[in-house]
């Protein structure tokens, strides 16, 4: 299968028609955050990661979810608080890579706005914080987040060096977030929207490798920045991104199709286009406009996917109603 990748050729600005200068390439500027350091290092832009404790729970039984909304919300505090303090450890374990990197050098820790000890202890913080929510939840919510601690203590320390398993452990602590707000919630299981989470968040955890890998390739700095970069190749993660893109689009319709709906049919025929666009613009954003480092923050910012999103919630609100 031919690469999606195009020449390395130094990005010009953007224009309108051509995608962002390439974190890593002369003229590239890191954003400098008007937050106190330590706020930073808890990257508050990826909190939003934690709305799959409601989204799951939304699109299976929206009526559970607004009764026990109080626990799912504390369900959302609980996991920000546990991301936050695996987001210190993560920094503080690396922060010796992330001075190599054009970007990361910048994150509180390896600037040395933060320091270790002060980094320690806002981790501890957090974990504190954690605890106190999952006091308030259901039993097997607590054990579903502390499986979710554990998890990523066990990625901090050792599995984020392996490939492929780094980003399957990063696709299944979303996982984790839409099991624990059904249970929250009360909301039954749906096997089929549980592999479509899956599928979509490993599409784009290999996304932002990818990303990480042609940015790291440009320094010659792949395996020091990242030692799991070293058992990826652009080719094969195209390969493996093109395998995602099926699976995703799949699990997708047959979760349309299995709801007890009487026109399942009709609603997975009308909304299969929105998928397939989703899809579409983001290999457009990882390929052409050379996107893809941040995931959730492109998928927020990015027009064309945020119209898109609301027209087919719309469908799928209407499908529901009639």
């Amino acid at each position: 299968m031919p690469s999606l990748e195009p020449v390395l050729e130094p990005v010009r600005a953007t224009n309108g028609s051509h995608g962002p200068l390439l974190e890593g390439t002369p003229g590239a500027k890191p954003r400098r955050s008007p937050l106190p350091a330590p706020l930073v290092l808890l990257r508050p832009h990826q909190w939003v990661k934690n709305v799959f404790v409601l989204i799951v729970p939304l699109a299976v039984d929206p009526a559970m979810l607004a009764r026990h909304i109080a626990w799912a919300l504390a369900t959302v505090v609980a996991f920000t608080a546990a991301s936050g303090a695996v987001y210190v450890l993560n920094d503080w374990l690396d922060r010796e890579q992330d001075r190599l990197h054009p970007v990361k050098r910048h994150r509180p820790l390896a600037s040395g706005q933060v320091g270790p000890l002060g980094a320690l202890l806002l981790g501890a913080g957090c974990l504190a914080m954690t605890a106190t929510a999952g006091a308030l939840l259901p039993p097997a919510v607590r054990v579903v987040i502390a499986g979710y601690v554990v998890l990523n203590l066990a990625y901090c320390l050792a599995l984020k060096h392996y490939p492929l398993v780094d980003v399957s452990l990063v696709a299944v602590g979303f996982v984790l977030r839409a099991v624990a707000g059904c249970l929250a919630v009360g909301a039954p299981f749906n096997p089929t929207l549980t592999i479509c989470v899956y599928c979509t968040c490993l599409l784009m955890s290999i996304g932002k490798r990818r990303h990480e890998l042609v940015t790291a390739n440009l320094r010659g700095q792949a395996a020091a920045q990242r030692p799991a970069l070293a058992g990826y190749s652009v080719p094969l993660l195209d390969q493996l991104i093109a395998v995602l893109l099926a699976a995703t689009l799949m699990s997708y319709e047959l979760y349309v199709l299995s709801a007890p709906h009487p026109h399942a049919a009709v609603l997975a025929v009308v909304t299969v286009p929105f998928a397939i666009f989703a899809l579409c613009r983001y290999m457009q954003l990882l390929s052409v406009h050379r996107s893809g480092g941040e995931p959730g923050r492109d998928v927020l910012t990015d027009a064309p996917l945020v119209i898109n999103a609301v027209l087919w919630l719309a469908c799928l609100a209407v499908g529901r109603l009639v």
